[in-house]
């Protein structure tokens, strides 16, 4: 009963949604420079080279909504502290103290959760 439970929390939870289209944008960037890399100057360079700068910037506008989304669950918060935990840093926001927004938002979700 106690795993119905969890699982039920973690499909109520969008933070898991959000984790996921920020591991599907970081993919998408890192597929377009990956082309963007093997190919030598001139145009099909610079059409890629384009791609490769829109995703990146799509990955970085998204890396807020990341940082300031507030889990509802236990699981949310795990998941959302583990998968921030293991992104290399140019992957988060250019916020200069990003980490102290993301661990107030966390402790606020562990409060909110607390009380229910």
């Amino acid at each position: 009963m106690a795993w119905g439970k969890c699982a039920m929390a973690t499909e109520l939870d969008t933070i898991f949604d959000v984790i996921e289209r920020h591991r599907e944008l970081s993919a998408q960037h890192a597929a377009a420079a990956s082309v963007s890399s093997k190919l030598v100057a001139g145009p099909e360079f610079d059409a890629a080279d384009a791609i490769s700068e829109e995703r990146g910037v799509a990955l970085e506008e998204y890396a807020d909504v990341l940082i300031h989304s507030k889990p509802t669950t236990l699981a949310g918060v795990i998941a959302l502290s583990r998968y921030v935990a293991s992104l290399p840093a140019w992957l988060l926001s250019d916020e200069n103290d990003w980490h102290q927004s993301f661990l107030r938002t966390l402790a606020d979700a562990v409060d909110e959760i607390s009380v229910r």
